[in-house]
């Protein structure tokens, strides 16, 4: 069921398996209120319908036009917010870009630490495995 889309994002949920897709936005050309925006609504999404699984696929998205700062900055607020909602489960379909991909290990693993991020995550190289894993209890 598509519960959004804006310039950035598409939200689809399934609502037998309690999971929230969403293409992680290619991010060339778009401005931080932008980037913002679509993250905040990606939350109140989850918030509004109290998900408790998310899945991320980042296969299509660019962040050339970002900063590695920047880049880690987006990534570390956005497991902050998701801290504000009830996720139990968040997988991570990952790009083959392996500097990109170093950049989110460590920043993952960053706030893991530093955060105490309660909610589970892992990354994957197929949606098939992380839709799997998502419906494990």
């Amino acid at each position: 069921m598509l519960l959004h889309k804006d310039g950035l994002i598409e939200l689809n949920y399934d609502v037998v398996h309690d999971i929230l897709k969403v293409n992680w936005p290619d991010l060339t050309g778009a401005t931080m209120p932008e980037i913002n925006y679509s993250l905040k609504k990606l939350i109140d999404t989850l918030r509004h319908f109290d998900i408790k699984r998310l899945m991320v696929d980042s296969r299509g998205s660019s962040v050339a036009d970002i900063s590695r700062e920047d880049h880690q900055a987006i990534i570390f607020n956005f497991a902050k917010k998701l801290m504000s909602t009830r996720l139990e489960k968040m997988a991570r379909i990952e790009t083959k870009d392996n500097a990109r991909e170093t950049v989110v290990v460590q920043t993952a693993e960053e706030a893991i630490h530093n955060l105490g991020i309660q909610y589970q995550f892992r990354n994957f190289s197929d949606e098939l495995s992380a839709y799997k894993w998502l419906c494990e209890n």
